[in-house]
């Protein structure tokens, strides 16, 4: 009995408190013998660079103590919105942080962006959000900085972090159409309290091309730092192929 529970796979997730998605998709999804373990970092309903902020640097540390506690075999830091404001060299401390914490690899949901838009050599994309303007503006930025163009996108204007898990995957798929361009290589959907896994098969089929989301890159490169190489059907080209 000992044995078999110290064999299972556990994956940590660190959320903002308002993230209603993650959990119960991750669980879901990962195979069997892999189980999700969260930690939450206390966030006001409004999403601002200053809430986001004030959240990482207040909440952060704290969360990745009690992951730790339960020994995972690798850690997800469960906020693309977060990243987006700080920069790529907050992506490099808060990893720093999981590794020194909690004694495993981890990853960012922009680093698993990033690494995903990789194996898929995709370099054009379509992004959309559920943000406000000022998030998405600051999204491109990063976007930019990191080789990527994005070709067109648009976001919702979603200010209220519990909120952003509201829309319904077609009104995520209609998004993605108003914003469709013939020279992008790939759909870019972020945020990690958005239902954007849910549109994944119909936008590759109406695209044709691979369709990458927070959600779906974080669960990807997450279980991938743990060591589980299962292929899982139903959330697109990455997560199927690679």
């Amino acid at each position: 009995m000992r044995g078999d529970f110290e064999k299972r796979t556990r994956l940590g997730v660190v959320l903002p408190s308002v993230n209603t998605v993650v959990e119960p998709w991750f669980s879901r999804m990962v195979p069997n013998g892999v189980s999700v373990h969260a930690a939450r970092m206390l966030l006001a309903d409004e999403i601002s660079a200053e809430a986001l902020t004030r959240m990482d640097a207040e909440e952060g540390a704290r969360a990745l103590r009690q992951l730790a506690s339960c020994r995972p075999h690798a850690v997800a830091y469960c906020c693309t919105a977060s990243s987006i404001v700080a920069g790529a060299g907050h992506d490099d401390d808060l990893m720093a942080g999981i590794r020194e914490t909690c004694g495993v690899p981890g990853t960012t949901a922009t680093r698993a962006i990033l690494e995903a838009l990789r194996v898929l050599e995709c370099t054009r994309v379509i992004e959309v959000s559920p943000y406000t303007e000022e998030i998405d503006r600051a999204e491109r930025r990063f976007l930019a900085a990191a080789g990527i163009t994005v070709v067109a996108g648009g976001c919702m204007g979603i200010g209220d972090g519990f909120l952003l898990a509201s829309p319904e995957p077609e009104e995520i798929r209609r998004l993605a159409h108003r914003h469709w361009q013939h020279d992008a290589d790939a759909v870019l959907i972020t945020c990690l309290n958005f239902r954007s896994h849910e549109a994944i098969e119909a936008l590759e089929k109406d695209f044709n091309m691979p369709v990458v989301t927070s959600t779906q890159a974080v669960l990807w490169r997450v279980l991938r730092l743990a060591g589980v190489t299962d292929r899982l059907d139903g959330c697109g080209r990455l997560l199927r192929e690679h």
